[in-house]
C-alpha cells in the first residue's frame, strides 16, 4: 500500500508497504537483539558481541550482521590484522532506531513491571522480606 488519500490507516503519511520494509529489515529472532546490544555497549567486537547474545551460533550470527551491514544499520570495522580483529558499530541509520528500546525501557518502568511486580510484592513470602 502507498500513502494515498483513501488510506486511513494509522501510519497513512509513510504507507504500509514502507512499514512493513523496515519491519523486513529489524524482523527475526537475532536482528533486533544485535541491535540493542550494540546499540546498548556501543562498538563491539565480533566475539563480543557473540558471548552477550546467548544462543546464537556462530552461522547465524554472522549472516544477520551481513544483513545489517547491507541494509545499513551496522557498520562492520575490519583491521585487517593479524589475529584478526573485526568490530560492530551502529550506523547513523541504525542509531535512529535506539528511541525503539528507549520506548521499550519506558514500557518496562511503567508498565511490565508494575504488573508483575506489583503481585509478587503482594505476597506474604515477599512481605514478610520488607
Amino acid at each position: 500500500m502507498h500513502p494515498n488519500e483513501h488510506c486511513n490507516c494509522r501510519y497513512a503519511d509513510v504507507g504500509c508497504d514502507k512499514m512493513e520494509e523496515v519491519m523486513d529489515q529489524i524482523s527475526g529472532k537475532w536482528k533486533m537483539r544485535i541491535l540493542f546490544m550494540v546499540g546498548a555497549h556501543g562498538t563491539l567486537r565480533y566475539g563480543e558481541l557473540r558471548k552477550l547474545l546467548d544462543g546464537v551460533t556462530h552461522k547465524m550470527l554472522s549472516n544477520q550482521l551481513k544483513e545489517l551491514a547491507a541494509d545499513g544499520l551496522v557498520e562492520r570495522i575490519d583491521y585487517n590484522e593479524v589475529p584478526p580483529r573485526v568490530e560492530y558499530r551502529l550506523t547513523p541509520n541504525g542509531e535512529a532506531l535506539m528511541p525503539i528500546f528507549d520506548d521499550i525501557q519506558r514500557y518496562i518502568r511503567g508498565h511490565a513491571c508494575n504488573d508483575r511486580c506489583g503481585a509478587a510484592q503482594s505476597t506474604p513470602a515477599v512481605n514478610n522480606m520488607k
